[in-house]
């Protein structure tokens, strides 16, 4: 009896009442800028404070022998705007990549500049050193290291 007396109670709590909202989303064709791809910063870090911000190195190999430039986007999509075109065996680090694989959070070294991705870090953040950095499709990569 008491088990039956404590359910009614709670269901009588339960409020199965719709609830309207009057927040409306816009059409596609009023704001096209809300769905084109917006800068996404290149996460350094992921691995923990016991590796290297960018733990793996890589070249510039695209999906055909002897394509020209890869471009290096500001955002991992089709879309995003073009960082610079890398040229094929371009030296890279890889610092992050997204979820379906599809594509690789890169830093490009210079010459002489100390890009700060063999450094170990406290936590992940957005790369801000003095490297180009950008995103670049998987299958236009090789890992080398």
């Amino acid at each position: 009896m008491r088990s039956i007396l404590l359910a009614t109670f709670l269901l009588a709590g339960c409020n199965f009442a719709t609830v309207e909202s009057n927040v409306q989303t816009p059409d596609a064709q009023e704001t096209p800028e809300a769905l084109a791809p917006s800068a996404r910063g290149v996460r350094v870090g992921e691995g923990g404070p016991g590796f290297a911000a960018c733990q793996s190195q890589a070249r510039v190999d695209g999906p055909q022998a002897g394509a020209g430039a890869v471009p290096m986007l500001d955002a991992p999509f089709d879309g995003a705007a073009m960082v610079v075109a890398l040229p094929q065996g371009a030296a890279l680090r890889v610092c992050t990549r997204t979820i379906d694989q599809r594509w690789l959070g890169v830093v490009v070294p210079r010459e002489g500049v100390d890009c700060g991705v063999d450094a170990r870090l406290d936590r992940p953040r957005t790369y801000a050193g003095p490297c180009a950095s950008g995103w670049i499709a998987a299958n236009a990569v090789r890992l080398t290291g």
